[in-house]
């Protein structure tokens, strides 16, 4: 089976690592997979792992504007070429782009749906494809309640993960190590790691460190990502007196060394489809306190693999914070408990049977 993934562009983030992680697991049920983008930092990493990238202009934010309709005759011609089976698009451009080229070539196509959308165009113009994969329960119920789309159309499939690459548990030493090479202290550290965007809520979690630090004042944050946000996040950051406290680093493919030197990690979204970097750190065995919100809620169970708190709320963030960093136990029983859910529920190996079921299921349709 001959499988091409669409998506706007390929830069780090949720969407980007889902489709790398996807792909890799196909291929080693003897898919062949290609990508087609506009590109972006995380291209190399599909040439590591052999999987062939076509480029698109499909950078753009309208959907239903030229760049996206050009982009669909183009998949046609690559259809063509290739001899592709289905295509498999991610983003609301990239399903415009898909459908066009579904109509042109025949070849069927379907969709995930990674998070929340208004409805605007969609309520006329349906390009959510044969079937639309629901990445969570709460993503699912947006699809019927808010989207309209049949739930005959719909399969709920779980995002995964490859679990065996965050099993490694580091040494004190190597941690110790770690945080001298990024410039952190000696002391207990709380983080994040995600796009910096007012969506992904990361200004609750610095404004949780005033307090925090006034029962914890050797405690430091670890903020990974970029985006539209960082500018804001660090004046807020200035303006509590924390820039000592708070340490901003870039975004990264490989974000492994950087869960290991958080004692706690927090996940403090305003929206969430479900949450990519927070299996990733429960994967690693840190203790994550998460928002009480979409599809996180399929993930957390409160007190069982981790603690939930409401959204917006930098009090109830900083109190579950300090019950963690005061409970080696606890923090310890909620790392087990979180990994061994991720090893169970959310692997990639699972992800891709099920697609692949998926698209079997849609070519002989």
């Amino acid at each position: 089976m001959k499988v091409l993934q669409i998506t706007t562009h390929f830069n780090t983030g949720g969407i980007s690592r889902y489709i790398l992680t996807l792909s890799e697991a196909l291929i080693s049920k003897t898919a062949e997979v290609s990508v087609a983008s506009s590109g972006g930092d995380l291209e190399e990493s599909l040439a590591k792992c052999r999987i062939p990238h076509r480029h698109l202009c499909i950078n753009t934010k309208f959907e239903f504007g030229p760049k996206a309709i050009i982009s669909g005759f183009k998949i046609a011609g690559m259809v063509r070429d290739d001899k592709i089976d289905i295509l498999h698009a991610h983003t609301r451009v990239s399903q415009v782009a898909a459908s066009v080229a579904s109509i042109i070539t025949g070849v069927p196509y379907v969709t995930t749906c990674h998070g929340y959308f208004k409805k605007r165009a969609r309520g006329i113009l349906d390009t959510w494809g044969n079937k639309v994969i629901a990445i969570s329960g709460a993503v699912e119920k947006h699809l019927r309640n808010d989207l309209g789309v049949d739930g005959s159309r719909i399969s709920l499939i779980y995002s995964g993960i490859d679990a065996a690459v965050f099993s490694r548990r580091y040494s004190r030493d190597e941690v110790a190590d770690m945080k001298k090479s990024v410039g952190l202290r000696p002391g207990p550290v709380v983080g994040t790691i995600g796009r910096l965007s007012s969506v992904k809520g990361q200004k609750f979690l610095v404004a949780a460190m005033k307090d925090i630090l006034a029962e914890m004042p050797d405690a430091q944050c670890l903020i990974i990502g970029d985006g539209p946000e960082k500018p804001a996040l660090k004046a807020l950051a200035g303006s509590l007196g924390l820039d000592s406290s708070i340490k901003f680093i870039e975004s990264c493919v490989d974000t492994r060394k950087y869960l290991a030197m958080m004692d706690v990690f927090i996940f403090p979204s305003i929206k969430e489809g479900l949450g990519i970097a927070l299996l990733e750190a429960l994967a690693s065995g840190r203790a994550c306190i998460a928002s009480k919100i979409g599809g996180i809620e399929d993930i957390i169970t409160e007190g069982l693999n981790g603690l939930l708190v409401d959204v917006g709320d930098p009090s109830g963030i900083a109190e579950a914070a300090k019950r963690l960093l005061r409970d080696d136990l606890l923090r310890k029983n909620l790392g087990d408990e979180g990994a061994a859910l991720v090893r169970d529920k959310f692997v990639s190996g699972v992800m891709a049977d099920k697609i692949l079921g998926l698209y079997e299921e849609v070519i002989k349709r």
